[in-house]
């Protein structure tokens, strides 16, 4: 079934299609980083969160992260600060950026 141009599976879901934009370097870093963190990394990400008057859970705060890192080039230097605060500490954004040193 076709609505609109687009192709749709028999229970109406999108197929063939693939995802319009690609998944960047450092948004994929930011995730691989998030994975390993150590408890006291944690406990800075949390006392960072808790100090911008908003009550946000770990969750929304590293998706917060990553959109930022995706937006970065489209928001400004405010907004980003505001959404990626919380991991500027450990997760600094210039080791997301940096290519890896190879032996």
């Amino acid at each position: 079934m076709r609505v609109n141009g687009l192709d749709h599976g028999e229970a109406g879901c999108l197929r063939g299609l693939e995802a319009p934009f690609r998944v960047s370097t450092a948004v994929a870093r930011f995730v691989d980083r998030l994975a390993s963190l150590s408890p006291q990394e944690w406990d800075l990400v949390q006392h960072g969160i808790g100090t911008d008057g908003a009550e946000l859970t770990m969750l929304e705060a590293s998706r917060n992260a990553a959109v930022a890192l995706a937006v970065r080039d489209l928001i400004s230097s405010e907004q980003f600060d505001n959404l990626y605060g919380p991991f500027l500490l450990v997760i600094p954004v210039e080791s997301l950026d940096a290519r890896p040193e190879l032996d």
